[in-house]
């Protein structure tokens, strides 16, 4: 019979409605979403965590040798013979967690009761985590392209000159927190692993700001959590210029954080749609991230609300303990591992303050300032609903400096890339200091914000400093505040350049250890080599207070001292 003969009646209106409602009822049956299922338990597993080198990389168990972690349950791999179990009724398995206990599971809602039933799953806490399957656009299909391993080696930074030609469009953004000084000591990241959780790295694998790393085999691997596979070049571009933030190089135009750091890139953002189901994405990311022996991880996303409101936070919930992704980077912090994350953009919004995982109270929740050091109105705010302080420091995020499509430079504005400058700085470093643990390296960089002593809720610790944090991480965990690189002859200030509107900072000297017990004699000059101030100092310890300096005027100056012993003939210091 053709629909369009079909008379309708008063009298066959209850039919109708009881077919569409049979009809409605077949369909949320038959409909296939994703769910997070949690296991009671790990009992009937083959391992125990007293054999942790039967389920850990031996660089999981070195980084968590090194700083004296112990081995839990939460290492333990899932019983394999639950997921299985699961399998067999019917369902896809999208992401298996150990940190979590559990699975993400796309099925319907006869598979689901069929899984509630079996009595290893924990079914009053299953949640529905996405409304309906992943798919993917022709031209990401006809895009994917995997990453293919490279062994050439090249020193690229050779001949490197700190100044703003060299750096080009991306010298500010270093030179605010002092990356300039970190490569001048030759610390760019070279031998620490980070992994970049983000929505894609859109024709990262064809810029000529990133042939380095795919030269020199710094990409060691990629994946993609979202579909299950390993490319991940032929999706957004948000993921791309976030890290030219950290790993550009090209001479003149565009220079990372930490361009000799080695990278894991992964996907676990879906750009075109906002559910739970991509923080599970991210937990599973962290415990691989894990298990590959990563440093650093470097994120920038946050969670608040999702297509789904049933299930979106609110913000009495950035407690640093309810949100997935808060408590998967908890974790991953606690495995010696830096997480590193945007505060969030939602500083001028409704919701104003940080999003999830940035409320994580063990990592660096990173806001976003201008060029010249102000708060930019759309950086999320503090405190976490607990009370602590967030952002933890800031970079710079108004027109910052990221790499574009063919291969040029553009400008774009958020904590996705001050968060990227700032997992630069950290692992610059700690490369420069190997003898910190995770937990010190936070700290560190805390105590080097320019307002650590007087935190507050829109700039949390303040603008974070390399020379700063080199200098107290020497000063306070080695013996005699000397680590290998360092000259005994060296002299430095900080903060510099200096700032005179902050009022809770005063410039300092740090001295090297042959100075140390000696009568110094300081030269301050003025841009015109005009003698304007002279200090002496009686047997000088680690540091000096100056204060004479916090009342100069702006404009730039040159320190010597008497007697000199370092290589350096002079020190220029700098009051904007």
């Amino acid at each position: 019979m053709k629909t369009s003969n079909l008379k309708l009646t008063h009298k066959n209106y209850p039919i109708l409605m009881l077919f569409m409602l049979v009809a409605s009822a077949i369909m949320a049956q038959t409909q296939e979403k994703y769910y997070f299922i949690p296991f009671k338990d790990k009992q009937g597993i083959a391992y125990n965590i007293s054999e942790p080198q039967n389920f850990l990389s031996k660089k999981a168990l070195d980084r968590r040798k090194k700083q004296n972690i112990e081995i839990s349950s939460e290492d333990l791999p899932v019983n394999m013979n639950y997921v299985a179990q699961i399998k067999t009724q019917g369902a896809k398995i999208h992401q298996v967690t150990k940190w979590f206990n559990g699975v993400v599971v796309l099925c319907n809602e006869t598979v689901l009761g069929q899984i509630k039933a079996l009595n290893f799953v924990k079914a009053e806490e299953i949640k529905m985590v996405k409304n309906k399957p992943t798919t993917e656009s022709e031209d990401q299909k006809e895009n994917k392209r995997n990453y293919k391993s490279a062994k050439k080696t090249t020193d690229f930074t050779k001949g490197f000159e700190f100044d703003k030609t060299s750096y080009g469009y991306s010298y500010t953004q270093n030179q605010m927190i002092g990356v300039d000084e970190m490569h001048k000591k030759g610390f760019w990241g070279e031998g620490m692993i980070m992994a970049v959780f983000d929505s894609g790295f859109s024709d990262a694998d064809k810029q000529t700001y990133f042939k380095h790393l795919f030269e020199n085999g710094q990409i060691l691997d990629t994946y993609d959590f979202v579909m299950n596979e390993r490319s991940v070049f032929e999706d957004d571009d948000h993921g791309r210029m976030v890290l030219s933030c950290i790993a550009a190089y090209e001479k003149g135009k565009i220079v990372g954080t930490a361009p000799k750091t080695q990278f894991y890139l992964f996907r676990t953002e879906d750009v075109n749609t906002e559910y739970m189901i991509e923080e599970y994405n991210w937990l599973t990311a962290a415990e691989k991230a894990d298990s590959l022996g990563v440093d650093i991880i470097s994120s920038s996303l946050g969670y608040t609300n999702f297509d789904d409101k049933t299930t979106s936070y609110k913000t009495e919930q950035m407690d640093g303990k309810t949100c997935i992704a808060t408590r998967a980077a908890e974790i991953a912090a606690q495995k010696g591992m830096v997480v590193v994350s945007s505060a969030g953009n939602e500083g001028g919004s409704a919701w104003n303050i940080i999003s999830s995982p940035a409320d994580a109270a063990s990592i660096l929740s990173i806001g976003a300032v201008n060029s010249r050091g102000g708060i930019v109105y759309f950086s999320s705010r503090g405190y976490t609903a607990d009370g602590r302080v967030k952002p933890d420091v800031l970079a710079m995020g108004s027109s910052a400096t990221v790499g574009g499509s063919n291969s040029e430079v553009s400008f774009n504005n958020g904590t996705s890339f001050s968060c990227p400058i700032m997992a630069g700085l950290v692992a610059g470093f700690w490369q420069a200091n190997p003898q910190l643990t995770a937990k010190q390296v936070v700290e560190y960089i805390r105590k080097s914000g320019n307002q650590y002593s007087k935190p507050d809720n829109t700039y949390g610790y303040g603008i974070a400093s390399f020379t700063r944090a080199d200098y107290l991480a020497k000063k306070e965990t080695t013996t005699d505040g000397i680590m290998t690189g360092q000259n005994p002859n060296e002299f430095k200030i900080y903060p510099n350049p200096y700032k005179p509107d902050n009022k809770e900072t005063i410039p300092a000297i740090a001295w090297g250890a042959n100075y140390r017990g000696k009568n110094i004699e300081i030269n301050v000059y003025d841009s015109k080599s005009k003698l304007i101030s002279l200090i002496r100092l009686k047997q000088v310890g680690k540091e000096t207070i100056l204060e004479d300096l916090k009342n100069l005027p702006r404009g730039e100056y040159i320190l010597t001292v008497s007697p000199n012993l370092s290589p350096q003939p002079s020190l220029r210091f700098i009051i904007e």
